[in-house]
């Protein structure tokens, strides 16, 4: 039997809208009932296999029946515009899958609907199944009609055959007109009779069959008092309402014919190009497989294309060691499995003014040679050249570097991937990466384009002068690692366990019963049944209420059970995180080498994965037992660098805030002198509660910080954090301008950006959804004040780097966590090497005007 697939489109594009969370693209399109719809597709083409697939529409403005009833569907919730907006782009993604988009003027989606299941199902005697989130479609239901309804969200879904429809309504699918018109309907305004419900209805139609036979037994005195007085003198009404309720089912559907909803095949290239463009990289993954392989190209300036296979004027094949010592040098290295000797590097190409070489199978002495052109080179062009220097252990002297996935990343700054088939995708449409020569060639395709916008954008300084030479240091320091002590970690990994032995005990105690402590619907079912907490503003999941540590925050103070289940999880993730995890990482040579990633946060501050090293816990006691686990090799020490008050230092330049500048200036106590401004007291009256107020303000105001959370915090009533919080503006009237005007900024540029000019793209800032604005506005007053702290940072690095590489001391930088620095140097270099990493790291930012502040700290372990 022929099956015929039909989604409601509307109803299923509101659904979509409120199951997923807001998404957004690139160029700023929210998306997220545009993932929300595919993802219903997807399902049901494979849970349904449909030989046809329909999607039904409604259109803009009125149908038939606004004219038989002035106040249908009065009082629906406009939907912000960018819910609309996602129409066209899912009728674009449809008509890729193959599936036609239908509608009719004059007519719902319901009637469209309500005319194919007609159509192909009683009559041509095909399954029909109606995919919709309104119930209205139930009466359509029959022999060859079913219903598909979500249950939850777009996740879970129920059919509906005539058994399933009398089984929830005890009436019948043909029933369900007189239901909906007899109880009324409050989503479409419809009023139905007045003090008839849905328990009412039923009965009504189990007894009487249908709204003629209502009315035939009033006339014969057969209707129960309790609904003759509701129902006398309604007929009328009545009619009217099942008139409006009633899907039509023969509208004209000129030109449309069911073949051209058949099912055979996709158009994969234009899914994965479109799944692209969106962002929805997995569903883009799954048809890539089905795409033919093409040829990249590059726009020229004129506009017009250009096979980039296309050999430059003079431009020949040469050997390897023709290549040494080149002015410029485009290198592609594709890395392989380990073999049965260790070696990962497969196929090598190298171009320099048209000049090619590739080496298929690279030996021992390729290797070598290739060193040396790197090493030669004035200026390396590539992808991921961090990766590629790691490959061959590369142990020479960079020169100028321009890394094409520094480069994608730094004109696109937000959350995306900058893989060579990405930036292929994004930058040369119609590309699809190689491999060998026209993949070198790819790579200086990628470099025209990206620097020329890298200079259209204003970043170009910032690429040349930070982040491209950060490469090279961040790539020095992986190399390097740091020495940890396994042995300590595994005592450390013992105390852990017994701790977390007598934690687990006690919080049986306090539960009154065992239970897993790690399930969050355990620990529900304990804290909100068992234990009865209260649930009040507590969030809610799809299992029942959040355990989350944001919302046991809020029954901090209601049982003991909370802080002991919150120490429970701190010392466990600490124990599998870090302390059972680090030992699992160290290389032959003891130590860990970390990753470091400049191509991954939207702020430029860097992260670090393998392990991620700026994630270990410094404010506790038990954090800080992991840092003593990195330790100084033998004959050397650990300094520690970090600045002082750093953050607050950059927000007093960039806010031009007077008493700030006036207070680091004169190297005051900014806390306890923010405490004395606002409260109007002498610097020595402010308590040390006063104090702790004034820093949480400093640091939390230019993050969104309002009185409820300066309360919470501090243990301050509401309105004297309300009282705080005015004066503390009065003071620093900088601080607010700042603030106000960068979120104007923000709105007329779409963008924010550092003192170095490194740019945030903000594609939510004028978004109709509240909460997508909101967050947007909360990230364009901290990107330019932590984005200007993570571009100094990176400038002492290379300064540094630059400086010891110079001298004749014995150090190696080995670590960074935002504003701190770690290096092991040789015993007797320690005060000399201290003094100029000092002086360094203070003299980044000469123009800001604010003295920046770093006292180093020596010792044994990254604990000092």
């Amino acid at each position: 039997m022929k099956k015929v697939l039909i989604l409601d489109g509307n109803a299923l594009l509101h659904r979509a809208w409120h199951a997923v969370p807001p998404l957004t693209t690139d160029d700023g399109r929210v998306v997220n009932a545009v993932f929300g719809f595919t993802n219903i597709v997807e399902k049901m083409r494979k849970l349904f296999t449909p030989d046809y697939f329909v999607v039904a529409w409604d259109l803009p403005g009125g149908t038939f029946r606004d004219e038989l009833y002035e106040d249908y569907k009065a009082g629906r919730e406009e939907k912000a515009d960018e819910l609309y907006a996602q129409i066209e782009i899912i009728q674009d993604v449809m008509s890729l899958y193959g599936i036609p988009s239908l509608s009719a003027p004059g007519f719902e989606a319901d009637d469209v609907i309500g005319t194919l299941a007609a159509e192909y199902g009683p009559k041509k005697g095909f399954d029909v199944f109606v995919v919709t989130g309104d119930m209205d479609a139930l009466q359509l239901v029959d022999d060859q009609v079913s219903v598909v309804s979500f249950v939850r969200g777009v996740s879970e879904t129920k059919i509906y055959d005539a058994a399933a429809v009398v089984e929830r309504y005890g009436i019948r699918p043909d029933q369900m007109i007189d239901y909906k018109a007899l109880m009324g309907d409050s989503s479409d305004n419809i009023p139905g009779i007045a003090g008839i419900g849905k328990k009412s209805a039923m009965e009504l139609l189990q007894r009487f069959e249908d709204i003629e036979g209502v009315y035939r037994a009033i006339d014969e005195g057969l209707m129960p008092s309790k609904w003759e007085k509701k129902l006398m003198g309604k007929q009328e009404e009545c009619e009217a309402m099942r008139k409006l309720v009633t899907i039509v089912r023969d509208v004209a559907l000129p030109g449309f014919d069911l073949e051209d909803a058949v099912c055979d095949g996709v158009d994969a290239a234009g899914l994965v190009k479109m799944f692209g463009e969106l962002g929805f990289r997995t569903l883009a993954r799954k048809y890539e497989g089905d795409v033919s392989s093409v040829e990249v190209v590059v726009k020229d300036g004129e506009g017009g294309d250009s096979d980039v296979r296309e050999e430059p004027v003079g431009g020949k094949a040469v050997g390897m060691s023709d290549l040494v010592g080149r002015d410029e040098v485009v290198v592609w290295v594709e890395e392989r499995e380990p073999g049965l000797f260790g070696e990962r590097v497969g196929r090598i190409a190298l171009m320099s003014g048209g000049d090619v070489c590739v080496v298929d199978d690279p030996k021992d002495a390729d290797l070598g040679v290739f060193r040396e052109v790197l090493d030669g080179a004035e200026v390396i062009v590539a992808h991921d050249l961090k990766g590629i220097l790691h490959l061959v252990d590369f142990d020479g002297e960079l020169g100028k570097v321009f890394d094409v996935k520094v480069a994608g990343y730094l004109v696109a700054n937000h959350h995306r991937s900058f893989g060579m088939e990405e930036l292929l995708d994004h930058y040369l449409p119609g590309g699809k990466l190689k491999k060998g020569e026209d993949a070198v060639r790819s790579v200086k395709g990628l470099a025209d384009v990206l620097r020329k916008r890298l200079e259209e954008d204003g970043v170009l300084r910032l690429a040349e002068e930070i982040e491209m030479p950060l490469l090279g240091v961040l790539y020095a320091m992986e190399r390097r690692g740091i020495l940890l002590d396994s042995a300590f970690l595994g005592a450390f990994s013992v105390r852990l366990g017994d701790e977390l032995e007598v934690l687990t005990k006690t919080i049986y105690e306090a539960a009154g019963r065992e239970f897993n402590i790690k399930s969050p619907s355990q620990l529900a079912d304990v804290l909100f049944v068992d234990l009865a907490l209260p649930t009040k503003g507590i969030k809610k999941t799809k299992t029942g209420f959040s355990t989350a540590a944001s919302e046991l925050d809020k029954l901090a103070d209601q049982h003991v059970i909370v802080g002991l289940v919150r120490k429970y999880r701190e010392l466990a993730k600490l124990k599998s995180t870090y302390v059972d995890a680090l030992p699992t990482m160290v290389g032959g040579d003891g130590r860990v080498h970390s990753t470091f990633d400049q191509t991954v946060t939207a702020t430029g501050r860097l992260s670090s994965h393998d392990p991620n090293l700026q994630n270990i816990p410094i404010r506790t006691e038990m954090g800080r037992e992991v840092r003593k686990a990195f330790v100084a090799d033998e004959g050397k020490k650990f300094i520690v660098a970090d600045y002082s008050q750093f953050e607050l230092r950059v927000a007093a330049v960039l806010a031009d805030d007077k008493a700030f500048l006036e207070a680091f200036r004169e190297g005051a106590d900014i806390h306890r002198l923010t405490a004395a401004q606002v409260l109007d007291k002498e610097l020595g009256a402010v308590t040390s509660d006063e104090r702790r107020a004034a820093k949480g303000i400093n640091f939390g105001i230019l993050y969104g910080m309002g009185s409820r959370s300066l309360a919470r915090n501090t243990g301050m009533k509401a309105e004297e954090a309300k009282g705080f919080i005015e004066r503390y503006f009065g003071v620093h009237p900088g601080i607010q301008g700042y603030i106000d005007e960068t979120k104007v900024k923000a709105h007329e540029d779409g963008y924010v950006e550092t003192s170095f000019g490194r740019r945030r793209y903000l594609p939510g800032i004028d978004s109709g959804v509240g909460m997508l604005r909101a967050q947007a506005e909360r990230m364009a007053v901290n990107m330019p004040i932590q984005g200007t702290q993570a571009d100094l940072v990176k400038r002492a690095m290379i300064a540094i780097e630059e400086w010891a590489r110079k001298s004749d001391l014995d150090v190696g930088m080995l670590v960074q966590v935002h504003d701190e620095l770690v290096f092991e140097v040789a015993e007797g270099d320690v005060d000399e090497a201290m003094g100029e990493i000092k002086r360094i790291m203070e003299g980044v930012w000469p123009e800001g005007g604010v003295p920046l502040v770093v006292e180093p700290v020596v010792g044994d372990s990254w604990d000092k």
